[in-house]
């Protein structure tokens, strides 16, 4: 008889009034996304157990779905996944209620957030409801317990898992991969509807139309860089691992004949390291007529000419570079991989030949960087002419190089506990620089270079222009600056009643609201 299994994606999201409150450079989770590393362990492991799964994400009556599946369903294994650390505030009330119900379920836990060993280690210290933490990738690990006769003892003997009683024989946890990517490429999609994810990850520069039906695949797991601010930085295993490129294509040509897929999302940590591959993969992509979005792993030292070509030619529209900063100094820091700023200029200028929306990210304030330093990047990017920046506080995420450093310097003047990472403020103090003073050139970087000097506003492209401000105003509704510049856009074009209403509401959010009408004043908008 198979084992029955409820999966639970715990919390992750900001409240409404939070998202509201944030530009669309927050690093907070603010739209609900797919599960995928959920979906592959339950995809991969489907034949040996009979799988439910409550996403926590999708609906504020969570608690009650779990409720009624613990007694209607029965499960033997539930299994909570972690990714973000904003988590962990809701493990203890929702493993209470599911203990509740049942003493003697097997409770297990997983995903991102719960790698470092501080975590592990604090879960099992204070979460006396939980059985094991699995470490890394679970398709595997998740496969074993479920074949195991004495799942106990094998997740104790096991260092694919955690639990207190290896903790306590010091032994140490090793991955447990999947090298044959194959197998993991394809989910099965039954396990959710599809209807709770809508397509969100679409360029600013797509109008939203609300029938998108939008996918995610990943064809490769590994990085093989360090950025200090990443969870792979303190990581010795540098290898790539890759799905063979006829499956990813099969596993695409099943998404669009059978559930009707109209947006492919990439979500590869670097898709274009292995340059051939990648190129093969956009040149059979295109017979499917669809829109490609690639999430991660632009980096401008694998996109050449070709690339760009067979990029286009699959249906993706945006671009993003992971620039990290416009300083030399910055960036030698901070990553160790191939990031050419004068060259990356070029890239960006071959790029607009082909006519794709070029958007990068930056990470801001990482311990060293100066105000001269984020003057530079400002420069660059000016230089650069970028449609659309990201701007985001680095934060020192359990498990970095940049948490050790933050640590070890006092930049992080209290020890942070778990689930008290904030990762819309930005909270390391260096000398100097306090955490105030950075988190305003954020946003200040963020309104100047997205809003007072757009890209396209400055070439004259009013109607692009006057599409991503509308854009950005369906998701955040009180940004005055998008309000702003829209209005500027109509007044360009000609829309004059438009224009006007716009700039009502602007006006009307600046008196009502100190924070913007002081932010306009620093940046002399609206008289």
């Amino acid at each position: 008889m198979k084992k029955k299994v409820l999966m639970i994606v715990l919390p992750s999201l900001q409240s409404p009034e939070e998202a509201k409150r944030n530009v669309p450079s927050t690093r907070m989770r603010s739209v609900v996304s797919l599960p995928y590393g959920v979906l592959s362990v339950m995809s991969y492991n489907k034949d040996l157990a009979d799988f439910r799964l409550i996403d926590c994400n999708v609906s504020d009556l969570y608690m009650n779905d779990i409720v009624v599946q613990m007694h209607m369903f029965r499960p033997d294994i539930v299994g909570l996944a972690m990714t973000l650390d904003v988590s962990y505030k809701y493990l203890e009330t929702i493993l209470e209620t599911i203990r509740s119900i049942d003493p003697e379920v097997i409770t297990v836990i997983g995903g991102a957030a719960t790698f470092p060993s501080q975590v592990y280690e604090t879960i099992l210290n204070e979460q006396y409801n939980i059985d094991a933490v699995c470490f890394y990738e679970g398709e595997l690990p998740f496969r074993r317990l479920l074949e195991s006769t004495y799942p106990y003892t094998y997740m104790n003997d096991s260092p694919a898992w955690i639990t207190r009683w290896s903790l306590r024989a010091e032994m140490l946890p090793q991955k447990s991969l999947k090298c044959n990517l194959d197998d993991v490429v394809e989910l099965d999609y039954s396990f959710v509807d599809i209807n709770n994810y809508p397509a969100q990850e679409e360029s600013l520069l797509v109008e939203k139309t609300g029938n998108e039906k939008l996918f995610y695949v990943s064809t490769s797991r590994g990085c093989p860089f360090k950025c200090s601010f990443c969870t792979y930085s303190l990581m010795d295993d540098r290898k790539m691992r890759y799905a063979s490129i006829s499956k990813v294509i099969d596993c695409v040509r099943n998404l669009v004949g059978n559930h009707g897929m109209t947006v492919l999302s990439l979500c590869d940590d670097q898709l274009l390291v292995n340059m051939p591959r990648a190129k093969e993969i956009f040149r059979q992509l295109e017979q499917f007529h669809i829109r490609v979005e690639v999430l991660q792993g632009c980096s401008v030292g694998f996109i050449d000419e070709e690339m760009a070509i067979l990029m286009k030619a699959a249906g993706v529209l945006r671009v993003t570079l992971p620039m990290e900063s416009g300083s030399r100094e910055v960036l030698d820091m901070m990553v160790e991989k191939p990031v050419d700023l004068d060259k990356a200029k070029d890239t960006i200028k071959m790029l607009r030949k082909y006519g794709f929306w070029i958007t990068a990210l930056f990470v801001i304030g990482m311990p060293g960087e100066t105000d001269e330093h984020r003057k530079e990047t400002s420069r660059w990017i000016e230089e650069a002419g970028l449609d659309w920046c990201t701007f985001g506080g680095a934060i020192p995420l359990w498990g970095t190089k940049l948490y050790n450093m933050c640590v070890e310097k006092g930049y992080i003047t209290e020890e942070i506990k778990i689930g008290a990472l904030d990762f819309s403020n930005y909270f390391i103090n260096v000398p100097g620089y306090p955490p105030e003073h950075v988190t305003k050139q954020i946003y200040h970087m963020n309104l100047w270079h997205n809003f007072v000097n757009n890209y396209q506003m400055r070439q004259g492209d009013y109607h692009t222009a006057a599409r991503v401000f509308r854009n950005v105003i369906s998701s955040y509704p009180t940004q005055a600056f998008a309000y702003y510049y829209l209005a500027e856009c109509y007044e360009k074009m000609g829309y004059s009643e438009l224009r006007n209403l716009t700039i009502g509401k602007f006006n009307e959010i600046v008196r009502d609201d100190p924070k913007w009408a002081e932010y306009a004043r620093e940046l002399g908008i609206g008289g």
